[in-house]
């Protein structure tokens, strides 16, 4: 496992950090983040940056809108 930071962001604010042991980006973001995310990022909302703190690699995702969430089914 691997250790990432995952920062909760506002623009280039960072809102909250913390820090997480993991297998991928995606694994550090859902053991972090409790709401469903989507990959990149769009300007004005907010967003979630993942770094791997050993290669320094970053991964972008947002906050899906429940609204374009599909049910099972």
């Amino acid at each position: 496992m691997a250790s990432f930071k995952v920062e909760a962001m506002n623009g280039t604010k960072v809102i909250s950090t913390t820090s997480v042991e993991a297998h991928s980006h995606v694994h550090a973001v859902v053991k972090a983040i409790q709401r469903p995310l989507k990959p990149g990022r769009t300007s004005g909302k907010p967003w979630v940056r993942v770094t791997d703190l050993g290669t320094r690699k970053i991964s972008e995702f947002e906050f899906a809108s429940y609204r374009n969430l599909k049910s099972p089914g």
